[in-house]
């Protein structure tokens, strides 16, 4: 997504007029948060009027800045913690760590018993004269 955006705003091009960097990072920061809330249905980013004379070095300056102070703020912390839980929610985890059948546990047990009881009478008799 980030990748997206960065492109996305960069192929719009700057145009002579001059903007002030902090608004327009402020619009790229607000623009993300939105985007990342939205998720799957977050519309195609587009640069923002506040960005507009804003040449395209400066401005995927402006939006990496932007993204960064967003990812490090509260503001990104319930999102961040939903797609991490239900990127969890969608692991497969049955194949990822297959749950012990229980009767499986029960025969290792029972196999388990038996060795220690044989290797017991092996070990009674062996000492008796």
């Amino acid at each position: 997504m980030t990748a997206l955006l960065l492109a996305t705003l960069t192929a719009c091009g700057g145009t002579e007029a001059e903007a002030d960097p902090q608004v327009c990072k402020k619009a790229l920061y607000d623009q993300y948060r939105d985007s990342v809330a939205a998720g799957d249905n977050a519309p195609e980013s587009k640069k923002p009027a506040a960005c507009d004379g804003v040449d395209d070095k400066t401005l995927q300056r402006l939006a990496g800045e932007a993204i960064k102070e967003y990812l490090a703020s509260d503001d990104a912390e319930k999102p961040v913690d939903d797609a991490v839980e239900g990127a969890l929610d969608d692991v497969p985890w049955e194949d990822v760590m297959p749950t012990p059948d229980a009767s499986d546990l029960g025969k290792e047990f029972d196999d388990a018993k038996k060795k220690l009881d044989d290797l017991m009478k092996e070990t009674g008799d062996a000492q008796t004269p």
